[in-house]
């Protein structure tokens, strides 16, 4: 990826709003639908998505969806001044998705994805690079997400928002599951969730025919999604937070469906810990944030907010290595079988 110059980078408009926005209900569209969906010219749409991706704006990618995300989410205390080493040297691990420096006792957090508890467990107890700088680490392990993988702007018209939405794909051979023999398709979109098939092919040694099918299964099953990302700050949204909830455990699963939901997560998981529920959320504002804690407050009386940190620094989303601003400055393809690699 060609590291942005922040001097030379454009500033989104409201065309290339909608154009993400339209890419986040459906990532892998082809350029003809959107321009159907959007009013404007394929190739115009194309050339405006590619200067968004060259100037670290915007970026498409697989993802696991919610059901299939087995992790743990991993909260550092830090010797001081090392916060941003640590969160560093944690961004450099592919099984590591999300990193991000907070406000609190513990000032750094990151997200693991795995494909077993048990890789789950050799992670945690003998590979993360957590000597230097670290004073303290808490580990909370959860078996799947309620949401958060996807999330959009919400900007065009819900007419637009269904033409947009995933049409399936006739092909169909039982019911997949995603293994092991994923993983280099899996790390090829990585990449880039838009690569055509013959690319794909090409890379891969495999038919595009072959990709083709595999991808509109997995996708038929559940157990992957597309996602499209932004520069954050600059698309409007410059404001996260996380929480530590303590939720009465015969809502656990009410409240996740219905917070999973809501158009400012970006990651809510049960977790087996004290606070059994995290919540990160993206909002526009600090007013916008103290609205959603009203909205929490009131929607879900008996829940208690154990713990809440500002996110300052931003340092890896969903594989993307971001600079302060926001923009990708880098990838790391997501690889949740990192640690069977040897």
């Amino acid at each position: 990826m060609k590291i942005p110059d922040p001097l030379d980078s454009p500033v989104p408009d409201e065309v290339d709003a909608e154009l993400v926005d339209a890419l986040q209900i459906n990532s892998r569209a082809s350029w003809a639908t959107v321009a159907r969906v959007l009013d404007s010219s394929a190739l115009t749409l194309s050339r405006r998505y590619q200067k968004l991706v060259e100037s670290g704006l915007a970026w498409s990618t697989i993802a696991l969806s919610p059901q299939s995300s087995l992790g743990a989410f991993i909260e550092v205390r830090c010797s001081p001044s090392q916060e941003l080493a640590v969160a560093r040297r944690l961004a450099e691990r592919p099984d590591v998705i999300t990193v991000g420096v907070t406000t609190g006792d513990f000032q750094v957090y990151c997200i693991i994805l795995a494909p077993d508890t048990a890789s789950i467990a050799h992670t945690l107890l003998h590979d993360l690079p957590l000597e230097e700088g670290v004073l303290r680490v808490r580990t909370n392990v959860f078996g799947s997400m309620f949401g958060g993988v996807v999330w959009r702007q919400g900007i065009i018209s819900s007419r637009q928002t269904g033409v947009m939405k995933l049409v399936r794909d006739p092909l169909r051979t039982g019911i997949p599951h995603l293994s092991l023999d994923d993983r280099p398709l899996f790390l090829a979109l990585g990449k880039d969730g838009r690569r055509s098939y013959e690319d794909l092919s090409a890379e891969l040694g495999v038919s595009a025919y072959a990709i083709r099918r595999r991808i509109s299964l997995l996708l038929r099953s559940g157990e992957i999604t597309f996602r499209c990302d932004v520069a954050r700050p600059l698309f409007g949204f410059p404001t996260s937070s996380l929480l530590l909830l303590d939720v009465p455990d015969a809502q656990v699963q009410t409240f996740g469906k219905i917070v999973g939901a809501w158009p400012e997560t970006r990651f809510c998981a049960a977790v087996a810990s004290a606070s059994n529920v995290i919540l990160i959320v993206g909002t526009r504002s600090l007013n916008h944030l103290e609205q959603l804690f009203i909205r929490l407050a009131a929607d879900f009386p008996s829940v208690r907010i154990n713990d809440r940190r500002l996110v300052l620094r931003p340092v890896k989303l969903y594989g993307r290595l971001v600079e302060e601003a926001g923009r990708a400055e880098g990838v790391i393809p997501v690889d949740p079988w990192y640690s069977q690699r040897n």
